[in-house]
């Protein structure tokens, strides 16, 4: 049997556990991975694959489910890190086991041992205390990691590890609250959805002036529209905030007037785009200096307009414009017959295809 043939059957799942531990000994490092990687691979061809002289076989052995305690012990003392890793991330290494990788000279281990999620309230203590601050990131990010050890990460010297912190559900209100105050911009917005979730307003309308556009940014970011924490940010100075604000689900019309008349083209062009604009929006954009708003909102894609501003459209000074109304299904025949009289040799044949397309449909 060549070697794909032998590769597949030791990939399956189908094949017998005695077959596997045959399969096992072949020379072939290609055909023992596939060997060490299938679940069903019995723990007498995972010991002997253990002492495999290619440490990508061992990796795969480490994190085996069938592996014993006692294997995974010898393992665990492995040279090569990406070994002593996969011990760590293994679902079967017991609590006992995982401190004592907590324990480990390397950072990725100690690290690796914050995603298992065996690993006692012990070791989280532990390493929560750590000298390197990604393993401390991995605490916090930790599912069911105490109250005690978040209070003590809302302090931690790295930015990254008290943002991970800030939006923990868990987090008491007062932990939150001095966080909402950090000198980090990053870890004062992480706090934002938290906090509405609380419906923590006071200290929301503070953050919602914040001097960092990164804060401000996360405000808009907010699924329900206030206006405390909402209307001042129509004229920020950010055009990225005014922007996530014009996509807006819950926009107010006063507010989308503002933004039709933004100065950056592409928010003017995000308020046409919507499909829930009055009549006095419709009137600012149709006057609009820049075609390329105007031609948005002619696009069928995004909105179906009123007749009378597809008409209004139809006789744009812009051939584009022009171009996409005739384009459009929900032009009205009238419309239609004027743009197949259109000076211009684009706008007419996109009116004539419009046409055809009616004459299909009907």
């Amino acid at each position: 049997m060549n070697i794909a043939a032998l590769k597949k059957e030791a990939k399956s799942k189908k094949t017998a556990a005695s077959r596997l531990l045959e399969l096992a000994s072949n020379a072939d490092p290609t055909v023992q991975y596939a060997v060490a990687a299938n679940p069903n691979t019995p723990l007498a061809a995972l010991e002997y694959l253990s002492g495999h002289r290619k440490w990508t076989i061992v990796k795969a052995v480490a994190l085996h489910p069938n592996i014993s305690v006692v294997l995974l012990e010898q393992l665990a003392k492995h040279k090569q890190i990406s070994v002593c890793v996969a011990v760590a991330r293994n679902l079967v290494t017991p609590s006992a086991l995982l401190e004592q990788l907590a324990r480990h000279s390397d950072a990725d281990v100690r690290r690796a041992v914050t995603y298992n999620k065996h690993c006692n309230d012990t070791t989280l203590t532990m390493l929560s205390t750590d000298t390197d601050a990604l393993v401390r990131h991995g605490v916090a990010l930790y599912s069911t990691c105490s109250l005690a050890i978040l209070e003590k990460l809302a302090n931690d010297p790295d930015e990254y590890v008290r943002t991970t912190v800030a939006a923990k559900k868990r987090l008491p209100t007062a932990v939150l609250s001095r966080l909402a105050t950090d000198p980090e911009a990053g870890v004062r917005a992480a706090c934002i959805g938290n906090l509405f979730q609380r419906d923590e307003h006071k200290i929301l309308q503070v953050l919602a002036r914040d001097s960092d556009a990164q804060v401000r940014f996360q405000i808009t970011e907010l699924y329900t529209w206030h206006d405390q924490l909402h209307l001042h940010l129509i004229q920020d100075v950010e055009e990225k905030i005014r922007e996530n604000l014009a996509i807006h689900h819950e926009l107010p019309q006063d507010c989308m007037l503002i933004l039709a008349q933004d100065p950056s083209v592409q928010i003017r062009q995000s308020i046409a785009q919507r499909e829930d604009q009055n009549d006095g929006i419709f009137e600012v954009l149709l006057q609009d200096l820049n075609p390329e708003v105007r031609c948005v909102l002619a696009n069928e894609r995004w909105t179906r307009l009123p007749n009378w501003v597809l008409e209004r459209l139809a006789t744009d000074a812009e051939t584009l414009v022009r171009k996409q109304v005739a384009s459009t299904g929900a032009v009205s025949d009238e419309t239609l017959e004027k743009l197949l009289q259109d000076p211009s040799s684009e706008v007419r044949q996109a009116a004539e295809s419009t046409c055809q397309k009616r004459m299909m449909w009907s």
